[in-house]
């Protein structure tokens, strides 16, 4: 195994604040089991390593099968679902061999089953209450044609498109649809994501699946207090260079120092997925100091005026969220929110797994 060099951006992955996160999401709705949302690697997380640290809830759920197969490979054996369900028969055997719980949310995936030899697998049914992404509609639901009576149906799902804003009235819409569409059902009912179970207690069916939430991160954007992040995103100094008045930085020449100054040169770029649009005055923390991105941010590096005392050197760490700099306002920053940043970091990126200090 190659050693762990210096040189490399680290996401320092807090498990415990995980486990508080889902501690919350169980005192908001005490009587609803918990499909924990670990689809993009945990949302960048690292998925095995917060699969078995929270082995405590009632299911996963992921995006994909083949995610879904990653989990039973490293041996999680809690039930799994996959939210997209199969796209054809390779993936319908897959799901039926390593027993994850398909969602089914068009013809194409009922006729599917039902021309297979697994059509007594266990599923779920996603019906669009409102989101229109996927899902039966409601009339077609009401006509039966996700083959209920003919397929183990065990669960009807939807998903809530605006729960991040509570008084959006679209949030009631949907609730009522989806009550009125399984009312009389005999199975167990979700559609509640973070946003649903932080702002609407409404929503708490039988299952709740809290994603963005688990690792800290606000549905909103905005930093929510009783949320714990999980992250800490560092990342080295390679070079402190000093820049005269006038001079440009990088790519393009985006960027001229307006002063005599100083800029530091950071180990970390847009291949380990920390975005390149919108970086320059992005903020980041130099010595527990606000300083902001200049210039353009390149495939292995980025820029970061320094003040002139600021006692740092080559080696020491940067953060770029993190304790005193959060997710939700770097997303904020570069136009964009949490769940992205991230989701998008690349396996370049280290991920160190860490517990509370006690």
């Amino acid at each position: 195994m190659a050693p762990e060099l210096a040189n490399r951006p680290v996401a320092h992955v807090n498990l415990d604040a995980i486990q508080r996160n889902l501690d919350l999401a169980r005192r908001l709705a005490p009587r609803s089991k918990v499909m924990a949302v670990v689809k993009s690697n945990a949302y960048g997380h690292g998925v095995i390593s917060v699969c078995n640290a929270i082995l405590g809830v009632d299911a996963f759920a992921v995006a994909r099968v083949n995610e879904g197969l990653e989990l039973r490979e490293a041996g999680i054996e809690l039930p799994v679902y996959v939210l997209q369900g199969f796209l054809d028969t390779t993936e319908l055997d897959a799901c039926r061999i390593s027993r994850l719980v398909p969602m089914l949310h068009s013809p194409f995936q009922v006729e599917c089953l039902k021309a297979s030899r697994h059509r007594d697998m266990a599923v779920w049914i996603k019906i669009d209450t409102g989101m229109h992404r996927l899902g039966f509609s409601p009339e077609d639901f009401r006509l039966g044609m996700t083959g209920g009576e003919r397929l183990n149906v065990v669960g009807v799902m939807s998903h809530l498109a605006n729960a991040d804003q509570p008084d959006h009235p679209e949030n009631a819409a949907q609730i009522e649809i989806f009550n009125d569409l399984t009312r009389d059902l005999d199975c167990e009912l979700s559609i509640a994501n973070s946003g649903g179970i932080l702002n609407l207690p409404d929503s708490h069916f039988d299952w709740i699946r809290p994603g963005i939430m688990l690792y800290g991160g606000s549905p909103s954007g905005v930093t929510d207090p009783m949320l714990s992040p999980a992250m800490s995103l560092t990342a080295p100094i390679l070079a402190i260079n000093s820049v005269t008045k006038g001079d440009s930085i990088g790519y393009g020449s985006s960027w001229y120092a307006k002063r005599d100054t100083r800029v530091a040169v950071i180990g970390i770029g847009y291949a380990d997925g920390y975005p390149r649009e919108r970086a320059n005055d992005t903020p980041v923390l130099v010595g527990g100091e606000r300083r902001y991105i200049v210039g353009r941010t390149s495939m292995d590096m980025m820029f970061v005026e320094i003040e002139q005392d600021d006692a740092v050197s080559p080696g020491d760490s940067v953060t770029l969220w993190g304790d005193g700099l959060s997710i939700d306002d770097v997303g904020s920053a570069v136009g964009t929110i949490g769940y992205t940043l991230v989701s998008r970091l690349t396996p370049r990126v280290r991920r160190d797994f860490v517990r509370d200090a006690h």
